[in-house]
C-alpha cells in the first residue's frame, strides 16, 4: 500500500491542510477552525470525502487506497490544541513552519503560472487571489 503524509498549517481562524506523495501535492483543503473536529475524525477513520467541501488543490480521489504514514504538524499558532486532539492517530511530528507562507506562496505560482504581464512581476510582489494556508501546510511536508 503507497502511505502519504499529511501536512497541517495551525492558525486561529482557519487550518490548512495538504496530502503529499513524495513531492507531489494529492490533496489540499483551508478548514475553518471551529470545524477542526472534521479534520480530526478524517484523520481517524480515513474518511477524507468529509474534507471535500473545502477543497483548493487537487482531487479526493488520489487519496483512495492510501495509507497515512505520516502527519507534520507546524509549531505556530494553535499547535498546541492540535497537537493534543490528533495525538494517537498515526506518527506525529512537530515541524518548524518558519517560511512556509512565503514558499506557499511560491508553491501557488507554480501550480498557476501567471499570464501575460504578470508574468514580468516578480513573486515576492505577486499576491496569490486566495489564501493559501493549505499551500503553506504542503511547505510543511516538504
Amino acid at each position: 500500500m503507497i502511505s502519504i503524509k499529511c501536512g497541517i498549517d495551525p492558525g486561529r481562524h482557519k487550518i490548512g491542510v495538504a496530502f503529499a506523495e513524495g513531492d507531489r501535492l494529492l490533496f489540499s483543503a483551508i478548514i475553518p477552525k471551529l470545524s477542526e473536529q472534521f479534520l480530526f475524525l478524517s484523520l481517524k477513520d480515513k474518511n477524507w470525502k468529509v474534507l471535500g467541501v473545502w477543497k483548493k488543490e487537487g482531487d479526493l480521489k488520489f487519496l483512495e487506497g492510501k495509507m497515512l504514514e505520516k502527519i507534520c504538524l507546524g509549531n505556530g499558532t494553535s499547535s498546541e490544541e492540535l497537537h493534543y486532539l490528533l495525538r494517537g492517530t498515526c506518527e506525529l511530528e512537530i515541524t518548524d513552519e518558519h517560511g512556509t507562507t512565503l514558499k506557499g506562496r511560491e508553491l501557488y505560482w507554480k501550480l498557476h503560472p501567471p499570464k501575460g504581464l504578470w508574468k514580468l512581476i516578480p513573486i515576492s510582489l505577486r499576491t496569490p487571489p486566495r489564501d493559501i494556508d493549505d499551500l503553506a501546510a504542503w511547505a510543511i511536508i516538504k
